[in-house]
């Protein structure tokens, strides 16, 4: 029963991640040509508005769809029918008053905060991307009760049709209203957030509309049903403090856009200057940085329901396994992945955008996917086992932590606008520790140093050789060409390091695609522990 239960967790969580590379590559191709059309200057227009509305975002919505995953996969558990329904329908009302809210705050705000930020030519794009606030909240209740179900796929779907109306409208209206300056340009590409917000709830509502009989076969009450109140206090007890820590980080992270720009004009830059800096940062260098974990908020979004139902089950021994395989795959993948964005750092750059200059900013973050990512995961774990106020604590002594690193550093003219990374880096390795060291008391989770550590440390070192390597001889080839050997040597190296290390163990194979056959082969050439 548990190796279905942890089978339907991976693939639940392969799906998502499917979805969310799929969702990366329109996203580049929505991004890519924008910075081609709006400039670092316009980028930065466009970093600010959508910044306030992610926190505004998170204000409405972070810890919703978790508390209704959580929720859901506990009374699909006990099959509690009646209850599954209630909570979607609790969830539906909380979440749409909440984004309605939040999308008249931001709209009529939006002179206020622009200044707020240190830059008054945001405000249409805020007013912009105020309405995507109510189209997310919709697809935020749906996305969490299917979640709880462990059905990833109307999730999957609406991310895609969402990123594809993002990407049509947005650059669509980017380009129409480039005549009328930039601050309009970048108005109209962030404009395309809302759009494909609008598309992706439409999708969801769709299908739950085709879903509804065969998710609610029955009225029938299956045990003790709670009323609609009590519901709302559950999910609130639950949301609050995870929304608390999201908009504790978040709100850092606003703090931390208005101190870089004012920080560098400490520095002796410009007020454009400033923005064109803050531009590259994070409309080039930020937008590789979180491809990776943006993957691997699949694993996150998979964890909590397989977790909540082993927890709430009685099955402690379930719930470790399944962390220790999370925290493992979160290694193995995010580990190369910061390894060859930070070796690569400028070649990517002009790869993609024709524009090296955050090479150094990149170079210096890349090493932050390998936090960034384990804290998304260890975070989901610890708000599944009910321990929601943990990550709040921890999230806000990593967020102290950036704010005093970047007003220290930023404002240093030989580190200026590299002082940010930096204080990425030690924020999130911050955070991690202390999630790592609380779901070891709170589960009993053993930690394999080798298995964990020291082999994808190992496997990771010789990949990076064979990347410079392979880059050494590749990079007279042109800007895009010379990426593909350095990528494929990193990649092919890192798997025969893996295999010959004894890094991938058997469970992990076989909850891959054709996993018995695979797993088999490998056994027989002693590869597998």
């Amino acid at each position: 029963m548990q190796e279905k239960k942890t089978t339907s967790f991976i693939s639940g969580a392969a799906i998502l991640m499917a979805a969310n590379l799929l969702v990366k590559l329109i996203g580049l191709a929505f991004k890519v040509p924008l910075t081609y059309l709006i400039g670092e200057e316009g980028m930065g227009h466009f970093s600010d508005a959508y910044s306030m509305y992610t926190w505004m975002f998170i204000l409405a919505t972070a810890g919703l769809p978790v508390a209704i995953s959580k929720m859901v996969s506990e009374s699909t558990a006990l099959g509690n029918t009646t209850e599954t329904r209630r909570i979607l329908r609790v969830s539906l009302f909380t979440l749409i008053s909440l984004g309605a809210i939040g999308t008249a705050i931001l709209f009529i705000g939006a002179d206020a905060f622009s200044k707020l930020i240190g830059n008054p030519l945001a405000a249409n794009g805020i007013r912009a991307i105020a309405p995507a606030l109510l189209f997310v909240s919709i697809m935020s209740a749906f996305r969490g009760f299917f979640q709880g179900r462990q059905d990833m796929t109307p999730t999957a779907i609406s991310e895609v049709i969402e990123a594809l109306g993002k990407l049509g409208i947005g650059y669509m209206l980017a380009y129409l209203l480039l005549p009328f300056g930039l601050p309009n340009a970048s108005a109209g590409a962030v404009a395309g957030v809302s759009g494909g917000a609008l598309l992706g709830a439409l999708s969801l509502v769709l299908i739950f509309l085709v879903k509804k009989k065969n998710l609610f076969p029955s009225v029938r009450v299956e045990g003790h049903v709670q009323s609609y109140g009590a519901l709302f206090k559950k999910i609130v007890s639950i949301a609050i403090p995870i929304t608390i820590g999201a908009s504790v980080f978040s709100m850092t992270n606003v703090i931390d856009m208005a101190m870089i720009k004012h920080n560098l004009i400490s520095a002796g830059f410009s007020q454009e200057e400033a923005v064109r800096l803050w531009g590259s940062y994070s409309g080039y260098a930020i937008p590789i940085f979180n491809m990776p974990p943006t993957l691997l908020v699949a694993i996150s979004i998979s964890l909590v329901p397989a977790v909540a139902s082993a927890f709430v089950s009685g099955n402690l021994k379930g719930a470790r396994r399944s962390v220790q395989s999370a925290i493992r795959i979160t290694t193995l993948f995010s580990l190369p992945c910061a390894a060859g964005v930070s070796l690569l750092a400028r070649p990517i750059l002009l790869g993609i955008y024709n524009n090296g200059n955050a090479g150094t900013m990149l170079t210096i973050l890349g090493w932050a996917i390998l936090f960034v990512s384990l804290v998304q995961v260890t975070n989901a774990i610890l708000q599944a086992v009910g321990h929601v106020y943990k990550p709040v604590l921890h999230m806000a002594i990593g967020g102290i932590a950036k704010v005093i690193i970047n007003y220290v550093l930023v404002s240093n003219p030989a580190i200026y606008i590299n002082g940010a990374p930096i204080g990425t880096i030690v924020c999130n390795a911050i955070i991690m520790i202390l999630n790592l060291i609380a779901i070891r008391k709170v589960l009993q989770v053993k930690y394999s140093l080798s298995d964990m550590l020291i082999k994808p440390v190992l496997a990771t070192f010789v990949m990076g050789g064979a990347v410079l390597l392979a880059y050494r001889f590749c990079a007279p080839l042109g800007r895009i060409v010379n990426l593909i050997p350095p990528i494929a040597a990193g990649v092919v190296v890192y798997m025969i390091m893996l295999f010959t290390l004894r890094a991938v163990q058997k469970e992990d194979v076989l909850l891959l695609p054709m996993g018995e056959k695979l797993a088999t082969v490998l056994t027989k050439f002693k590869l597998l522990k």
